[in-house]
């Protein structure tokens, strides 16, 4: 065989270069090791509460440029061995009820996004839409990246109850 596999070294070996979106000062590029990565993704597991062994069902249309699309989403689900859905971020924006279908046709799903995704659903559902519904499997519903509007969550909760959203999914995080 020609190739051979790097020795590397988990907690200094660069695995990727993330850049900062500069929202507080310019963009920088952070150096995030294999460690980091595995530490990042030990959180997620205790946070959404996926036992070890059992694989993370998620439904995502975030963009996989993005942390939480990348490393919430993507990464995350195959890090636990789980199934992941992926939509265009343009189909959610164009009928965000998409992505509520999406979660209702699978089991115990995370998912999320950032408080725009849940505003753009109270605004653009309609009440008819609504029909047939089941959200009683979303299992964890993260708003972050974002500044989360408690008022926002609060309305999404009442508004899809009827279709078995639990307010107690509601999971306002930050990256």
């Amino acid at each position: 065989s020609l190739w051979t596999p790097p020795r590397l070294d988990p907690r200094r070996d660069l695995l990727f270069l993330q850049y900062t979106l500069g929202s507080t000062s310019a963009p920088k590029g952070v150096m995030v090791s294999h460690r980091n990565l595995l530490a990042n993704l030990d959180m997620l597991r205790a946070t959404t509460g996926t036992p070890a062994g059992v694989g993370a069902n998620i439904v995502s249309w975030l963009p996989q440029f993005h942390d939480m699309g990348l490393i919430g989403n993507l990464l995350y689900g195959l890090y636990t061995g789980g199934e992941v859905r992926l939509m265009s971020p343009l189909s959610f924006i164009k009928r965000p009820i998409r992505w509520l279908r999406a979660i209702a046709a699978h089991t115990q799903v995370i998912s999320g996004g950032p408080n725009f995704a849940f505003d753009l659903c109270l605004d653009r559902i309609r009440d008819e839409e609504l029909d047939g519904l089941d959200l009683s499997s979303w299992s964890v519903a993260f708003c972050g990246a974002e500044a989360v509007r408690a008022q926002t969550l609060a309305r999404f909760a009442e508004r899809f109850a009827r279709c078995g959203l639990r307010p107690e999914v509601l999971l306002p995080c930050y990256g």
